[in-house]
């Protein structure tokens, strides 16, 4: 369990001493993470002595022998006064040293009886660390791109050792907050993935690979792979896709086929495709190592990445009104703060919605034990051979048209009953109003290519079979959806 703020151990020792410093590491891992702070000799031009320099390279690797624990050691300025400082790791499981199990508490390092051993370890199992609150004990605050750490939290940082603490305490503390730093000073897993320029060195697969595959499945012709911060990645993938994978359409020479064209409907949204890549990177099972997969067909663009909503959600449910449920809580809350989601569980109606309005067909989603695919048809066709990307192969045969939205199987449902039908428009005109009750009919006329008197006659026959009602006036109302 990762310490509190106030409860953060820090010892002071004025050298390193094996026994009595490996045993304090030990006590302090225990505790849940801490910090070992000793005396640095450093000369008056701030450069470090031999000694200080040799304990800074032996440290590290006499604690993982005696403890397989890994710490950074660090130089840096407390008090005005250099020092190096260790930083330690919470303990995933009590450790000992030489048999003996220490916790470091209130100043003193306790050696634990059987019964505080029990306690200790029951602690642990209660202990339910996610993958993102856990420590990247590799890296520091200086190892992040300090662009994007002032853009997060809205302060600037010299990266100079001689900087003054006060502010970079302000920084971690802001970034401990958020959840992407831990309290011994190392940054998470979030804080790596939002905050790094190459977190797949400490995340496995925390990237996007790219292929296209043509008109079949098997090995791509051509492929690439995206790296960079999350936010890097999304913009990058967006970039890659649109100049080198969906280009704009030229003429195609005779007897050739051009991507996205054969039925009429051209590429995707950029807009759509950026919110559905955005969604993929933040809500990812990152502790599967597979990175996200995009796989770009002649006639589709599928969006791959493990990693689900609640299993009680069908697909029916993913694409009609939710809150928002996000796999990785505190990675979500901070793009969030960054205004680059807006963390109301809007993303798949605005996919939706943005291929409404750019009159492209809608796109379809799948829902497997772990995995989330959205696919972007570029052909009429492929309305009914869109296909999963997986990570050791890719399969081109037909799956069924998606799940419709429970509202729209609910008006159909009702529609029967009531011995009538809906036409297409109705549908459209009922799909556009549960995503955006505020939808005007001039607008849903321009975004459906169909005439206001057509959408107003929608109107009339989905409230008088009871699908929608109005709320509010005819000013400043909505439609709410029944």
């Amino acid at each position: 369990m990762l310490p509190s703020e106030s409860s953060l151990p820090i010892a002071r020792r004025a050298t390193w001493r094996d026994t009595e410093c490996l045993e304090l590491v030990c006590g302090i891992a225990n505790a849940g993470g801490g910090r070992l702070i000793l005396d640095a000799d450093v000369d008056s031009r701030g450069a470090v002595k031999r000694r200080t320099s040799r304990l800074m390279k032996t440290i590290p690797g006499l604690i993982a022998q005696s403890l397989n624990l890994i710490c950074a050691v660090e130089l840096v300025l407390d008090s005005g006064r250099f020092c190096l400082e260790v930083v330690i790791p919470p303990a995933n499981d009590p450790i000992s040293f030489r048999g003996i199990f220490f916790f470091y508490k209130d100043g003193e390092n306790h050696i634990l009886d059987d019964e505080a051993l029990d306690r200790l370890m029951q602690r642990d199992m209660e202990a339910d660390v996610k993958w993102e609150q856990r420590p990247v004990v590799q890296a520091s605050l200086d190892d992040l791109n300090m662009g994007l750490v002032t853009r997060f939290t809205g302060a600037a940082r010299d990266t100079d050792l001689t900087v003054d603490l006060d502010e970079a305490s302000a920084i971690e503390q802001t970034l401990r907050h958020a959840g992407l730093m831990t309290g011994v000073g190392t940054p998470t897993n979030a804080g790596i993935l939002l905050l790094h320029n190459r977190p797949h060195q400490y995340i496995p697969g925390a990237t996007v690979r790219i292929g296209f595959f043509g008109s079949h499945g098997g090995a791509p012709i051509y492929e690439d792979e995206v790296f960079g911060s999350l936010i890097e990645q999304v913009h990058s993938t967006v970039e890659l896709l649109f100049e080198k994978y969906l280009p704009e359409e030229e003429p195609a020479p005779r007897g050739t086929y051009r991507l996205g064209t054969a039925g009429g409907h051209g590429r995707p949204p950029r807009d759509a495709v950026h919110e559905a890549v955005l969604n993929a990177l933040a809500h990812k099972n990152y502790d599967s190592g597979a990175p996200v997969q995009v796989s770009v067909f002649t006639d589709r663009l599928c969006i791959d990445n493990v990693g689900r909503p609640p299993r009680t959600w069908t697909v029916g449910a993913l694409l009609g009104r939710h809150t928002s449920r996000p796999n990785n809580p505190n990675l979500v809350a901070a793009l969030r703060s960054l205004g680059i989601i807006d963390g109301w569980g809007n993303g798949v109606s605005r996919i939706r919605m943005s291929c409404m309005e750019a009159g492209t067909p809608e796109p379809i989603f799948e829902l497997r034990d772990d995995e989330t695919m959205v696919c972007f048809p570029m052909d009429s066709d492929s309305l009914l051979t869109a296909s999963i990307t997986h990570a050791n192969a890719i399969n081109a045969a037909p799956v069924a048209r998606a799940d419709l939205p429970e509202v729209q199987q609910t008006a159909r449902a009702r529609a029967t009953q009531q011995d009538t039908s809906l036409t297409l428009n109705d549908e459209k005109v009922l799909a556009m109003l549960d995503i955006d009750g505020r939808l005007t009919a001039p607008r849903i006329a321009k975004n459906l290519n169909i005439s206001e008197s057509t959408v107003r006659r929608s109107f009339r026959r989905l409230r008088d079979l009871g699908l929608i009602d109005r709320v509010g006036s005819d000013k400043s109302g909505f439609w709410q959806v029944q």
